[in-house]
């Protein structure tokens, strides 16, 4: 079970701006990105997906620590 600190460290939600109750909340362990949509009394939630079906993927906090030379192997 997440406690609340849990939660906050681990999901990021972003306002919809001009849309408003539309987020978009971004898991930061796994990238996965959620549509959340809230209205007067009720509210949706579902992953985002690709083209393919496929989740959409935001970069996870382990991929932004990594430095360009960690990316990158020389052949040297």
């Amino acid at each position: 079970m997440f406690t609340k600190n849990d939660i906050k460290t681990r999901f990021e939600r972003t306002t919809g701006g001009a849309f408003q109750g539309i987020d978009i909340i971004t898991d930061k362990v796994t990238g996965v990105q959620y549509l959340l949509v809230t209205r007067d009394t009720g509210a949706g939630l579902t992953p985002l997906i690709d083209g393919d079906g496929k989740p959409v993927l935001s970069k996870t906090e382990t991929d932004k620590e990594k430095s360009v030379s960690d990316k990158y192997v020389s052949p040297f």
